[in-house]
């Protein structure tokens, strides 16, 4: 059945009259941004998410999988899983730390572990997120050697001190539950970058996000980068909150793969020694904590 529309219609300007025909055939107006207006846009969102998401600890299990591995190391373990609480915070100019809590490794007490909410109280947070780093590095499994796994890492290119390395570009439009958003490509060409090779080299990253027409929000994440020949994919799904009231990051997945893959990968094995680890971490039950003094 055609809809009806009104006859006060007929007072209104075109643009707002096809908007009405839309939205009565359940259709979403068409985004009015351009890729500057955009940008902009995601980027003052960005700027207030960074007061937001801040002094916030979620609950973590994270699982890795080491898809494949050519030569195998025989006994490794290619497969685990770790629980624990990750805490997000915001410090400039580092930007956005995920100091993870390991409590437990495939289901037994995490060994040495130490109590973050504690250390967080007396050490500054970058001190803290170094310390931790190292410490969860142990647990990881395969041979990659990894420790950028940031889910908010590719929304430091909206930030102010990074933005103007960055060039973005609109690309597909996709709805979020019926709100109308546009992926926004980024790609990073000067230096200093957001990430840097284990012997300080620059590494350029590159990524699209997608973000919500209206304000800016930033929905999802996907970012992209050659780290001393690994390639690396991270994706970051934000969700919302309606007890905190924020779009929060609620999965995380990584991807890593090392060495080169056989131009028939059906039918022929890699050529020299490859590797491939897929990690997804997810993230529930959302609170505040209170230890802010050494944070900020």
């Amino acid at each position: 059945m055609t809809p009806r529309v009104p006859a006060v219609i007929g007072a209104l300007s075109r643009a707002a009259m096809a908007v009405l025909l839309l939205a009565a055939l359940g259709v979403s107006p068409p985004v009015a941004h351009g890729q500057k207006g955009l940008a902009k846009l995601a980027a003052q969102y960005v700027a207030s998410y960074q007061e937001q998401l801040t002094a916030i600890v979620a609950d973590e299990r994270y699982v890795q999988d080491v898809r494949v591995q050519i030569p195998a190391a025989p006994g490794a373990p290619r497969s685990r899983t770790t629980a624990g609480e990750v805490f997000f915070i915001f410090t400039a100019p580092r930007g956005w730390m995920a100091i993870r809590d390991v409590q437990t490794v495939d289901g037994a007490p995490a060994p040495q572990r130490s109590n973050v909410r504690e250390i967080l109280g007396s050490l500054p947070a970058r001190q803290v997120a170094d310390q931790m780093r190292s410490y969860n590095a142990r647990f990881n499994i395969g041979r990659v050697t990894r420790n950028i796994n940031e889910p908010t890492l590719a929304l430091l290119s909206l930030d102010e001190t990074h933005r103007s390395r960055f060039h973005f570009s609109t690309k597909k439009r996709q709805d979020v539950d019926g709100r109308p958003a546009v992926w926004l490509a980024f790609q990073e060409r000067e230096p200093p970058t957001l990430i840097r090779s284990i012997g300080g080299g620059v590494i350029y990253v590159k990524g699209e996000m997608l973000v919500e027409a209206a304000n800016g929000r930033i929905w999802e994440t996907r970012l992209n980068a050659t780290v001393d020949g690994i390639n690396v994919e991270l994706e970051t799904e934000y969700r919302l909150d309606e007890r905190l009231g924020l779009l929060l990051p609620v999965v995380f997945r990584e991807r890593y793969e090392q060495g080169k893959m056989s131009a028939d990968s059906r039918t022929k094995m890699p050529e020299g020694p490859f590797e491939q680890i897929w990690c997804e971490a997810t993230y529930s039950n959302f609170r505040r904590f209170e230890v802010l003094s050494r944070i900020r």
